[in-house]
């Protein structure tokens, strides 16, 4: 659905991605994970036309967007969570799920709230409370039910288990996986919870300096033993097939 080739992207006249390419292919869940800095957000920013892109391509369903203004991208199937400011907190949750489906008509916007409330049932015990007044967890819900109301193709997940407490991440990570297996979306997801993230995805890809270290099934690269101790925190039990999560991952903020 979505493909990323010999992408070179940053800000200003600083260059993050270097020939950096990926296939997301449709109704999976790919994975991005790395260290801090490796430039996981600026990827998303590329594809929606927030970071500058200086050279290569980024194919949608075999169309280009490089260029496309970044409203557009959304009348064109395409949804993007952010890590941070992702709701209006001074707005009720129903107010919220509207100003997210301003697509839609009002019968359209009703219909499509209710069916967020009976996918996300925390956000029917809150529907009139502001948003900023929600828990953690809570505002990841309200902010990937606001990017299901517009009908995405493809959702592009920055970062959602920021600040979240391990039980309130693993809550979140099940949504996601529940989104791609019931719903049949596909996500494009950028993860610091790397070890869980690379458990529920389908394919994963490591980045690290702006460019990708690893490729493959996502569950394959917590076999890499050398790479997820130097890039992703992830400690290998002595004598164990089984992994573990360190202190420094939980702790990693990706960009």
């Amino acid at each position: 659905m979505l493909t990323v080739r010999k992408l070179n992207a940053g800000y200003g006249k600083l260059q993050v991605l270097y020939d950096l390419s990926i296939e997301v292919p449709a109704k999976g869940l790919t994975v991005v994970v790395g260290p801090n800095g490796a430039g996981k957000t600026t990827l998303l920013c590329s594809i929606m036309n927030i970071a500058k892109v200086f050279s290569g391509e980024i194919l949608f369903e075999g169309n280009s967007l490089i260029g496309e203004l970044t409203h557009n991208l959304a009348q064109k199937g395409i949804a993007y969570v952010p890590q941070m400011g992702n709701v209006f907190a001074g707005l009720s949750v129903m107010d919220n799920l509207h100003m997210a489906g301003y697509m839609l008509s009002k019968a359209e916007a009703d219909a499509k709230a209710e069916q967020m409330t009976e996918i996300f049932p925390v956000l029917k015990k809150f529907i009139h409370r502001s948003a900023g007044t929600l828990s953690g967890g809570e505002r990841r819900m309200l902010a990937i039910a606001m990017g299901l109301m517009k009908n995405p193709k493809l959702m592009l997940l920055d970062e959602l288990s920021t600040d979240l407490a391990p039980i309130i991440a693993e809550r979140v990570m099940m949504e996601v996986a529940r989104m791609r297996d019931e719903l049949g979306i596909t996500i494009l997801m950028v993860e610091q919870m790397a070890k869980r993230a690379l458990e529920i995805g389908d394919t994963a890809y490591l980045l690290v300096s702006g460019q990708v270290k690893y490729s493959g099934q996502a569950n394959s690269l917590l076999h890499e033993p050398e790479l997820c101790s130097m890039y992703l925190g992830i400690k290998q039990l002595p004598g164990q097939g089984e992994t573990k999560l360190s202190v420094a991952e939980e702790g990693s903020e990706g960009n």
